[in-house]
């Protein structure tokens, strides 16, 4: 059973909003590549490709947590699965707060060119992630609301 419905919707809500983001992004950055091919560096393309995959696959991570932990049939069905969701969605936050912080420690030092984007940006991102991710550790232990106990209640 999840956890009080106001702050599981926020819990899911946030991280269906992400998986909606880094999927867009996914997208964007494969049809980037594709349009691309052929015009740029090979190599420069095939990374461009494997980023795509990356943010795809966090995109995936970040969907299948909030699919396993906002529907009470799972929990009903799979043992743990809210548990379980909770653990591939603070998998996927962990490496994306990694890769934007690491690319913003990477900007600082870059000189204002063509290029250039503000370090703040990735700190923001990964700021936003990370409060997300912070909201799904915190919904693990959020005492679970029964139906017996509702029904005790009224």
């Amino acid at each position: 059973m999840p956890p009080a419905p106001p702050f599981n919707w926020v819990v899911v809500g946030g991280s269906a909003l992400e998986c909606l983001i880094f999927g867009g992004f996914g997208v964007y950055a494969l049809w980037l590549g594709i349009a691309l091919n052929g015009r740029v560096d090979g190599f420069a393309n095939d990374l461009n490709f494997l980023a795509a995959a990356a943010l795809l696959a966090l995109a995936a991570g970040f969907g299948v947590g909030a699919f396993l932990m906002s529907f009470r049939w799972f929990e009903a069905k799979i043992v743990g699965a809210r548990i379980i969701g909770a653990v591939i969605h603070l998998g996927a936050t962990a490496l994306a707060a990694w890769a934007f912080i690491w690319a913003g420690v990477h900007q600082i030092g870059v000189d204002k060119s063509y290029g250039y984007w503000p370090p703040w940006i990735a700190f923001a991102i990964s700021a936003g992630v990370i409060a997300v991710g912070i909201g799904v550790l915190t919904s693990l232990f959020v005492p679970v609301r029964r139906k017996s106990a509702r029904r005790a209640s009224q």
